[in-house]
């Protein structure tokens, strides 16, 4: 008591001693440190073995504690939802799209400049009602123009070429172990929404799977959704065209375990191959330019002729 009544009255010494040994000044003393306790309770910070809480103490708010709390437990989850209201508020257009989702096979196509969509075949094999999307929610009919199912390979026919987004550069030279590599598409939609979504990663085999040499093998995670969309290079050109994720099966229960930052891309060389045996289309469409550029340059600029494709 008389190292706080000291750092209260720096004075200290004998005027002091007088002080304390008055009745009154020793009831005011006491008052003095029992308010101070008080408002020291309502800032208590107790600790936790899972995570950090404020206390409450009598002169703090319940419901503002309360929701401090809630917060803290749920930041992942209020972080997820916060952001998909944000992007469904800026990417939904005004009209809802015709087409529904619901028991569809959804995939990622992009433009070639003879005017048709590549993609996957596994993406639309067995359907024959088909529609790519724009990233403005135009929606184009298509049909089926060439299939290759060894390689897993569809090219699409559009109903007005003139309304397809410019077509994707296709690299001249292979990718080389190591090549900084990215791709857009639509994963997941029923989940993460209809606005493209990127992924990066590097070339880490040239060869693929039991060493194929029509394949690399990337660190791109890719979900499903990401089937058809074109594996791009740092200049912009699709140097493949994304086709599986790897996983291991488990020979007991059959259970099938995916394997992180894998995946399976069919080199452009390999799609190129099956252009050739196209109709010519006329007019050809415009070709986005092949340039350097920052992961979000190069973003802004692709993104817009990554289409989303829909097979019921």
């Amino acid at each position: 008591m008389s190292i706080y009544a000291r750092h209260i009255y720096p004075e200290g010494g004998q005027g002091l001693k007088q002080c304390l040994r008055r009745p009154t000044a020793w009831v005011f003393v006491l008052a003095l440190i029992l308010s101070l306790l008080l408002s020291t309770d309502s800032l208590a910070v107790s600790p936790s073995l899972s995570c950090p809480s404020i206390s409450a103490g009598p002169n703090s708010g319940v419901n503002k504690f309360t929701e401090s709390r809630r917060i803290w437990q749920g930041l992942t989850n209020l972080a997820q939802i916060e952001t998909k209201q944000s992007t469904l508020k800026m990417e939904t257009p005004v009209e809802p799209p015709a087409t529904t989702l619901e028991g569809a096979s959804v995939g990622t196509g992009w433009p070639i400049v003879d005017g048709y969509v590549v993609t996957s075949n596994h993406v639309v094999a067995g359907y024959h009602d088909l529609v790519v999307i724009s990233r403005l929610g135009e929606e184009l009919p298509a049909r089926l123009a060439l299939r290759d199912q060894v390689k897993d390979v569809a090219i699409l026919e559009v109903s007005d070429v003139r309304k397809l987004p410019p077509a994707l550069p296709l690299a001249t030279k292979k990718a080389r172990l190591g090549t900084a590599v990215f791709t857009i598409g639509f994963p997941r939609v029923d989940y993460m929404g209809r606005s493209p979504k990127l992924f990066t990663g590097v070339i880490s085999s040239v060869n693929g799977l039991h060493d194929d040499p029509t394949s690399y093998h990337t660190t791109v995670p890719i979900q499903p959704g990401n089937s058809g969309g074109p594996l791009l290079n740092m200049n912009g050109e699709v140097v493949g065209l994304v086709t599986s994720m790897l996983g291991l099966r488990d020979e007991e229960d059959g259970e099938i375990s995916i394997l992180p930052n894998a995946s399976c891309v069919l080199k452009i060389s390999s799609v190129e191959k099956l252009f050739p045996l196209l109709p010519k289309r006329d007019p050809a469409i415009e070709v986005l330019p092949r340039d350097s550029g920052s992961l979000e340059t190069l973003a802004e600029r692709i993104q817009g002729s990554i289409l989303l494709v829909v097979a019921k």
